[in-house]
């Protein structure tokens, strides 16, 4: 108990100084875009007079202070296939129906430009140093974003997003939890007899868990090639899609674990619940999967290494 009292504190501590220092930039001229947003409404084709609301739309962004945002954008139709099993003739309206990434942000207040550049994304093309740019106008409790020079976006895109409270109470462990988290490394144990079976990178990859109760993930697999094209033949979406884990959901805390109730995206679909152990120590976490069993009838489990980038006081809205 004394070390894990011990661990939490530490942990506040870093991500107090990360986030005093990082909070300035995004937050000038009254523009206060920290916090988590989840979707309205998604037009596409503005440019062509009578744009196309995208029926049933789903999406979470999430902002933090330290300059780190995700996305995930995706429409009802899309749920039913898991990204590895999308048959290449169905691969490029399922790739249509995806979009999102991470990376850093930058907020130019007198134009209302938002500039963001990609670290890891549903689209190979968004990656490498990529840089793009969306307007946006902000109420406060509403946000309107349109893009203006970004990959996939052909005819203009508008995206209206609502801000959502912080959850009520946060426990101090909800606390310690949220915050930006960045893929390091994943291993599989054979826990019968203590080997490590394999050990894994992956392209930029994060987990984010916010303080308004919702668990973002994009973890894309190394080593995907960029499309020939901007818009990718059905062979190219399809191998964007295989072996990408990327989704949103509503996220519940308990001490050692926490639960991801998936709510939209590429791989797991949702309705899934994940179940993961947590066990913090500095600045970084170690999530592990619950135990499985192989051929042979031993228990295997899946351990992810995760490093932080930011934490609760990026995470906290300004009041």
């Amino acid at each position: 108990m004394r070390r894990a009292l011990v661990v939490i504190l530490a942990l506040g501590l870093l991500s107090s100084a990360a986030g005093s220092a990082a909070q300035e930039g995004n937050r000038t001229a009254g523009v206060d875009l920290v916090s988590t947003w989840t979707l309205t409404s998604f037009e596409q084709g503005l440019s062509g007079g009578q744009p196309t609301r995208v029926a049933n739309p789903r999406g979470l962004l999430i902002f933090d202070a330290a300059g780190h945002a995700f996305e995930l954008v995706t429409s009802q139709g899309t749920q039913r296939i898991p990204g590895g099993q999308t048959p290449v003739a169905e691969a490029q309206a399922a790739f249509a129906g995806y979009g999102g990434f991470w990376g850093s942000y930058r907020v130019d207040a007198a134009q209302k430009k938002i500039t963001y550049r990609p670290s890891g994304a549903v689209s190979p093309q968004m990656m490498g140093g990529r840089e793009f740019s969306r307007s946006f106008e902000s109420d406060g409790a509403r946000l309107t974003v349109t893009s203006i020079d970004e990959p996939h976006a052909p005819g203009g895109t508008r995206w209206v997003w609502e801000r959502v409270p912080t959850v009520d109470n946060l426990s101090p462990l909800y606390k310690r939890v949220v915050g930006f988290w960045q893929h390091v490394v994943e291993k599989r144990v054979n826990l019968t007899t203590g080997a490590v079976t394999s050990e894994a990178t992956r392209a930029p990859s994060v987990i984010v868990y916010t303080p308004a109760g919702f668990v973002g993930v994009h973890f894309p697999p190394l080593n995907r090639k960029p499309f020939a094209a901007e818009t990718p033949t059905p062979e190219e979406a399809r191998a964007a899609l295989m072996g990408y884990v990327g989704y949103y959901g509503a996220l519940t805390v308990y001490p050692g674990q926490v639960f991801h109730n998936i709510l939209a995206g590429i791989s797991p679909v949702s309705g899934t619940t994940l179940r993961r152990f947590v066990e913090m120590s500095g600045d970084e976490v170690l999530v592990r999967f619950p135990p499985t069993r192989n051929q042979q009838g031993q228990e295997t489990t899946t351990l992810v290494t995760l490093k932080r980038l930011s934490g609760e006081a990026d995470m906290l809205p300004q009041k």
